[in-house]
């Protein structure tokens, strides 16, 4: 689909509902009219083709309207969600964006110029193309944020329409890879998009109940706090006809739970990086945490048990890092896979592996152990530095309320011996309220040395 097709398919789409913000309706017909609004008000202001412009902004039906004003201006857009102010201008600073738009809970608010020029030599490219573009921020959980840049018109000719128009709540920030691409696929496809009042688990599922929604798009993590919720104890969540999930490995725990509560949903592993776009996938089962890629346009390999990438949709490169890509063009993903026919399962990330005396253990596994014991909620392992083997293996765990934590150490520790080899089993357990976890509901880890 090109950016011709994409606006003839809002244009069909007329008076159907496009999204719902606050309790209120926005149809198609509306978002085109603010779309040509907006791309004259920022023509006004001096974007135009090539340009860099800041999205501040969060899903809301103005944030909408200006990422189709700016597709239109063949701008290329960096959208930030969440962030302070210093983060915001570290940011522009990386990117030399020359203007900054801020949209807000009610809606534009201002666009005005930086002063700033990029002449990057990936930016030049993307001008000469003469296609719009687009800059996703890395989360920097690792060190500093890597700006991420993409060819927003090959984004938009990748997009699979659904066969049918589907509800879809936007939980994915406005500023991930998958959020761009849940609002991609929703134009394409003439899709609602419910925008949640909060990201938590009571807002997400009362969402759900009252506008009927068929898709959530979320991480593991965030599921696992449904769970703690009790939200999938409210039978009205079975109206969900596909829940996609991804960012992190998914324990199959919390697989087989939602297998058992939503017996009539889809459950599909999704595989996506901001660098790659998001693939499309199929899922050997609901319970299988083996995935294969069915996307025409994408091909894989796996090399030293890593998985690389080669794709239409990949990233033209980094503005402020080495390039990932190997000398024949495939992306170096940093995933760990066990490869089982034409399927694969994601181990971990490379940067996340405690290596214990030479031996290499990935969180996720031990997690998956550790979450399958009666009393424990949630877990996050990661490594610690020791003088003897390097690494030692540490797992903080939130338990039930009123359990016993003595007896819960040793029944880790004893199910932790019967599943895994001595040296992935933990050797410091602590408990903890909480655990941590980023604005995109993935864990927070500790970088291992």
């Amino acid at each position: 689909m090109d950016n011709s097709l994409l606006f003839d398919t809002l244009h069909n789409n007329g008076d159907r509902i496009a999204c719902w913000y606050q309790q209120k309706s926005y149809s198609y017909k509306w978002l085109l009219s603010r779309c040509d609004e907006l791309t004259r008000t920022f023509s006004s202001a001096g974007v135009v083709a090539g340009k860099i412009v800041s999205i501040i902004a969060d899903y809301q039906p103005d944030s909408l309207a200006s990422l189709l004003a700016l597709i239109q201006l063949k701008a290329i857009v960096q959208p930030m969600t969440r962030l302070s102010k210093e983060e915001i201008a570290r940011n522009c600073e990386i990117c030399s964006s020359e203007f900054q738009l801020w949209i807000d809970e009610n809606g534009f608010k201002d666009i005005s110029p930086t002063g700033m020029n990029s002449e990057h030599e990936l930016i030049n490219a993307l001008r000469f193309s003469g296609d719009a573009g687009l800059i996703i921020m890395s989360s920097g959980s690792s060190g500093k944020s890597k700006a991420i840049v993409h060819n927003l018109h090959q984004l938009i000719g990748a997009v699979n329409p659904s066969l049918q128009s589907r509800t879809v709540i936007s939980f994915l920030l406005f500023d991930h890879i998958g959020g761009i691409n849940t609002m991609l696929n929703a134009f394409a496809s003439g899709n609602c998009l419910v925008i949640p009042e909060q990201r938590t688990p009571d807002h997400i599922s009362k969402a759900i109940s009252c506008y009927r929604v068929d898709v959530l798009i979320t991480s593991p993590s965030f599921l696992n706090l449904m769970i703690l919720k009790r939200c999938f104890e409210n039978t009205s969540l079975q109206v969900l006809k596909q829940i996609n999930y991804g960012s992190e490995v998914m324990p199959a725990s919390i697989l087989s739970y939602l297998t058992g509560k939503l017996p009539s949903t889809r459950l599909t592993q999704a595989y996506g990086l901001s660098e790659a776009g998001v693939i499309k996938t199929r899922s050997d089962d609901n319970q299988s945490t083996f995935i294969r890629i069915v996307d025409e346009g994408v091909k894989v390999r796996v090399r030293d048990n890593k998985l690389e990438v080669l794709s239409k949709t990949s990233m033209l490169g980094y503005m402020n890092a080495p390039s990932p890509f190997t000398l024949d063009g495939w992306l170096i993903t940093g995933d760990v896979v066990e490869v089982r026919g034409d399927s694969f399962r994601i181990v971990g990330r490379d940067t996340e592996v405690i290596n214990v005396g030479g031996e290499k253990v990935y969180p996720n596994e031990v997690e998956n152990v550790i979450l399958q014991i009666s009393g424990v909620e949630d877990v996050v392992v990661n490594g610690e530095s020791n003088s003897i083997l390097g690494n030692i293996v540490v797992a903080k765990i939130k338990a039930d309320v009123d359990i016993d934590l003595i007896q819960l150490r040793r029944e880790i520790i004893l199910g932790c011996k019967k599943r895994l080899p001595l040296f992935k089993v933990p050797q410091k357990i602590t408990f903890i309220n909480e655990v941590d976890y980023g604005l995109r509901f993935k864990k927070k880890r500790q970088p291992t040395i």
